[in-house]
This record gives C-alpha cells, structure tokens and sequence, in this order.
C-alpha cells in the first residue's frame, strides 16, 4: 500500500484507499484533527483538546474524575471482529526448549483466564495484581475503578501465535505506514510454532507484565498462585515504562513477558532470544469527550476534522492505532505540541 501523506489532497487520497470521503459523510477536503501527545493525568483538564484516546482501565478512572464520556470505541473503529493485537506475550528459548510441558500448561491457564475475569468478584482481581506490584507502587486497579464493563473494555483473549501470526504481521504493517520507526521486522522463528509437551525441567521461572491492561491476562494465575507441579512461578507486575528492560541486556530478567506488540517487534522481533507464544489483549483504546455525541464509522471524519485528539503514548499502540484509523477514512492529521 503506497504511504499517504497527511497533507494530499481528498481526490488525490481517494485513488489510493478504498475508504472515500462519502464513508465518513464529508464532501471535499476535510481539515486535519490535529494529534498532541499528553499525560494520563492531564486526560480531561486541558481544554486545547476536543476529546481524548486512552486505554482503559485509565479511560474509566479519568472518566469518573473530569466528567468525560465515552464517545468511541477505537476496536469498533478499527473495524475487526477480533480487534488488533495489542499486547503478546513471550517466552525465552530455553525455556520453550527446556519446560514445554509446562509452557502447555500454562498457555491452558491463559485461556481460561478470560472465562475467570467474567465471574471473579472485583477485589480478587484487584489483590491478584496488587500483590505483585514492587512494594510502595499504587495498583492501576481499585475498587472505583475496576467493574465488569472496565473488565470486558480490556480485550483480554488468549490467541495462540500460530493462529494469530496474520493479524500481527498485518497490525505491524499498518504500524509501519504510519511510523517506519515504530516497530521492526519479524522473523518466521519469533512466532512459537508447536511444543513438545513431553518434556520439562523442575526450576524457577520468572514472569513479567506490565500493571494495567496486560496485567489481567495473568490474573487467574496470580490469584491461585499455581505452581505447576515441579516449576516455582514469580509473577511480576512493573510498570508500563519499564517492561521493555526485562527482555534486553546480556542476561534478561523475564524467562516470559507481556509487551506491546510494536516493543515486541522492535527488540526481540528476530526470534534468537524470545518468542511470541500468543496475543493476550486484543484493543482496550477509546475516545472520550465533554460531548455525548458518539463517533461512528459514517461521521468520524465530520466529527473529528478540525479538532484536536490529545492521546495517551501518542507514539505507541494508542497513537499508531488512531493514526491507522484516520488513514482508513482517508482523514488527515497532523501531530502538534
């Protein structure tokens, strides 16, 4: 697909994308929704901005404090059954070599969880992930914040690499188009094609995800504590800005690791270290506004044009996936601040 450049013209960009002006309600050229990039803490307190993208569950929390509404679903927008892969999940080499009897074990607990965040009472949850926070950190999740809607808004669904390698590899494009930066090449062996279930290790294994979202891909986990038999699991809940450290350096801390799809990409994208062994979170991204219209596929682009977005991780999965939406309804944008 040819790159498209923010400022081209509708005509021009309409030869080009299937998505014409007349799916967004709009005749001629639209203005550009201008993209800044701003701080969780400043979603709802800065009136430079028309609406908001945030992942939940801080969607929700700025929500409850500045009054805002949920006025698009990004996973809607976007336009897929099963949402974009937004966050994978990695295991080291040795270990899918040395405990794949294991791994098959627990890939089976990530399955379930999903079944389990349905009907666990809030506060198991809450304490599942809190207790595996560094001591002194404040839990993302809390009793005002964590209801079943927040729970279900998370996407959390286990898919296995081999099933899921088309919709990475298409996501990581879509990612390339809009930033080359943002993400790097896979490799065929970054994606965990089979294990032989037959053999495992006792030892220790070392886990690490990052608080929020990803995190309650490991719930049911955490909350039973399930060792598997001969394997001791330490769970670790980091936060968000740091995971990327637990999978570098010459000896990396996390034996398995959540990561954005895009940081999974960058740094272990060539399969000698780590590989994916599935996606655990499936689009936990919306808009929100002072406004109650809602943003839908036919009025995006009249609602949007002219305005300004201030996005969470402007740069990362939240910014790229908005970046990617604008590009489908052939809206341009233009990133500000």
């Amino acid at each position: 697909m040819k790159k498209i450049a923010t400022l081209l013209t509708a005509a021009a960009l309409a030869a080009t994308i299937p998505f014409g002006f007349s799916a967004c309600g709009v005749e001629g050229v639209l203005e550009d929704v201008r993209l800044m990039a701003v701080d969780a803490t400043a979603v709802g307190t800065m009136d430079t901005c028309d609406y908001f993208v945030a992942a939940e569950p801080a969607a929700t929390t700025r929500a409850n404090a500045t009054g805002l509404n949920f006025v698009g679903n990004l996973q809607e927008l976007y336009g897929s059954d099963n949402g974009y892969p937004q966050a994978v999940i990695v295991a080291k080499n040795e270990i899918i070599t040395q405990n794949p009897y294991f791994l098959e074990q627990f890939m089976t607990e990530l399955e379930v969880n999903e079944e389990w965040l349905a009907t666990a009472p809030a506060q198991t949850v809450i304490d599942a992930v809190a207790s595996h926070l560094p001591e002194g950190t404040t839990p993302t999740f809390n009793a005002n914040n964590l209801t079943s809607s927040v729970i279900s808004n998370c996407g959390i669904h286990f898919v296995y690499a081999h099933e899921d390698k088309d919709r990475v590899t298409n996501f990581l494009a879509e990612m390339a188009e809009v930033d080359p930066t943002s993400v790097g090449e896979v490799s065929e062996t970054f994606f965990c094609q089979g294990l032989d279930a037959y053999v495992s290790d006792p030892g220790e294994v070392s886990i690490y995800a990052p608080d929020g979202a990803p995190a309650l891909a490991l719930a049911k986990l955490m909350a039973e504590e399930n060792q598997f038999g001969q394997i001791s699991v330490e769970y670790n809940i980091v936060p968000a800005d740091t995971i990327g450290a637990r999978v570098t350096g010459e000896d990396p801390a996390a034996d398995i690791c959540i990561l954005p799809l895009n940081a999974a990409s960058r740094l272990l994208g060539s399969g000698q270290t780590y590989k994916m062994l599935g996606t655990v979170t499936n689009g936990n991204l919306y808009i929100l506004s002072k406004d109650d219209e809602q943003i839908t596929k036919d009025n995006i682009g009249s609602l949007l044009a002219g305005k300004t977005v201030g996005v969470i991780q402007l740069a990362n999965v939240p910014g790229l996936t908005l970046k990617i939406i604008l590009q489908k309804y052939v809206i341009p944008y233009d990133v500000v601040g």
